[in-house]
């Protein structure tokens, strides 16, 4: 059974939503950031102190651990995109989802201060969004624009799996 992939800005509602798809499909869920924080024994702005390239390396490898899995439903982390391996490691065991979130929605909901890339502030984000939009659309296998409730980003994610 292959792996459900959720890709997205920072704030799209990733981790979340795997959860619910998690309990809805009776699945295992893991969050690449949480994996990798675990794995190292650090925590992603620690890493990010040393260099995002230090970051992305270890990413990477946890991609390629993830994709051995079978089954699973992933939440990735805002820039695993960043590195087009990693997208081929998890395609090869996985249906990728672009939860594609207005980034005013984003901004309503996160806390700025806690992202590392954020630290120059909310205008970041909009940047962001605008370099790694085609990178998530060229990554995915289905585009979910998720402007609206969870609820029916879970219920357009399950009606295309099942």
């Amino acid at each position: 059974m292959k792996n459900i992939i959720l890709i997205g800005m920072m704030g799209c509602g990733k981790t979340t939503l795997s959860k619910e798809l998690a309990k809805e499909l009776n699945r295992p869920v893991v969050d690449i950031d949480e994996y990798l924080e675990e794995k190292y024994q650090m925590t992603i702005p620690e890493m990010f102190d040393i260099s995002e390239d230090y970051f992305r390396e270890r990413e990477h490898i946890c991609c390629q651990d993830i994709a051995k899995c079978d089954g699973y439903i992933v939440s990735t982390g805002g820039g695993v995109i960043k590195n087009l391996k990693n997208i081929d490691v998890l395609k090869s065991n996985g249906i990728i989802f672009y939860l594609d979130r207005p980034v005013e929605n984003i901004l309503q909901d996160i806390d700025i201060s806690s992202r590392p890339l954020l630290k120059e502030g909310s205008e970041k984000l909009y940047r962001l969004y605008q370099e790694r939009h085609d990178l998530y659309l060229q990554a995915c296998d289905y585009h979910i624009y998720n402007d609206s409730s969870l609820e029916n980003a879970l219920k357009q994610i399950i009606s295309i799996i099942k």
